[in-house]
């Protein structure tokens, strides 16, 4: 038991060492093509590296539960728990297109469709889900307004070697750390009896998630809100829809029947929530921070209650 907690943990400590390695060569990148700050909180910092990785491994480890976690759980928790202590920590002004909560309900309502038609996403879905993504992000592309991630001082700074070796050191590292986090998934529900969808949907989902926090916060205390908002909108675009797509063309994904009745629902809440606040409000401060946390610690106490029964 012990070895496996080792290795799951050592896992996600790669996979996202290896993510922000990756991410910081992607937004060098993009720095150099000045596109915008909050397109590139969506397409950049939205991008989940990580998550793909270690939901990849399951799917063909053969654990649907773990890489839908990297999925829905990963999404709710960045939504609640991550979003909850980002506004704790730096209340923001939401200024961004409203094509972005928009985007939102859509991958939200393209999730729903297939999931919800027979509780398994197939390889034609999962193809029409990358398919949609694409459009969403370029959509977004297209709306966003007009500044920039970084003046072409800041992007010159970092040569294009270094951003390749950026790049592809985040890969390798994110795929080694995939492989030890399945493997010490596998060694957990073994020894310890945990079922896999509690360890995809709470531990894997939010240990791929938790430097969302960090990554929402550092922007807005810098007075870049529309980054970190990026951040929130392209995440739960990718994760529904591209992610998703790509791991049911790896293996067809069959969901646990809990999985449809409670964690698919509660991710469906919590994304309308979001959305629906930056469609309407201004800002979001610490009282709406507080309301985030307290929906995550339902949803833990709900998922303990089922494991326990």
């Amino acid at each position: 038991m012990v070895i496996g907690a080792l290795a799951l943990v050592a896992g996600l400590a790669l996979v996202v060492w290896g993510a922000e390695r990756f991410t910081e060569g992607a937004m060098r990148l993009a720095a150099r093509l000045a596109l915008s700050t909050f397109f590139v909180g969506a397409a950049v910092s939205g991008l989940e590296p990580e998550n793909l990785a270690s939901g990849a491994a399951a799917a063909l480890g053969g654990l649907p539960q773990i890489a839908l976690g990297t999925v829905i759980g990963s999404t709710i928790f960045l939504l609640t728990g991550a979003l909850g202590v980002a506004l704790l920590v730096a209340p923001m002004a939401v200024r961004i297109p409203r094509e972005g909560p928009v985007a939102m309900v859509l991958s939200l309502v393209l999730f729903a469709f297939v999931l919800s038609n027979d509780g398994v996403v197939s390889r034609v879905e999962g193809a029409l889900l990358v398919l949609a993504a694409l459009g969403l992000m370029f959509w977004l592309y297209r709306r966003s307004p007009i500044f920039h991630a970084g003046s072409e001082e800041e992007a010159g700074a970092v040569s294009g070697r270094k951003i390749t070796v950026l790049l592809v050191a985040g890969a390798v590292v994110m795929v080694v750390g995939a492989e030890l986090l399945v493997s010490g998934a596998r060694t957990l529900l073994t020894v310890a009896g945990l079922s896999e969808t509690f360890l995809g949907m709470i531990v894997v989902g939010m240990g791929e998630s938790l430097e969302e926090t960090a990554r929402m916060t550092a922007p807005a205390r810098r007075g870049h809100p529309e980054l970190a908002w990026g951040n929130v909108v392209g995440t739960t675009v990718v994760l529904l829809t591209f992610n998703l797509g790509v791991l049911a063309m790896i293996r067809p994904l069959a969901a646990d029947p809990l999985v449809l009745r409670l964690h698919a629902p509660y991710l469906v809440a919590c994304t309308l929530l979001v959305a629906g606040a930056l469609l309407i409000r201004p800002r979001l401060g610490r009282g709406a921070g507080a309301l985030l946390i307290v929906l995550f610690v339902g949803y833990l106490g709900l998922n303990l209650a089922h494991m326990w029964q």
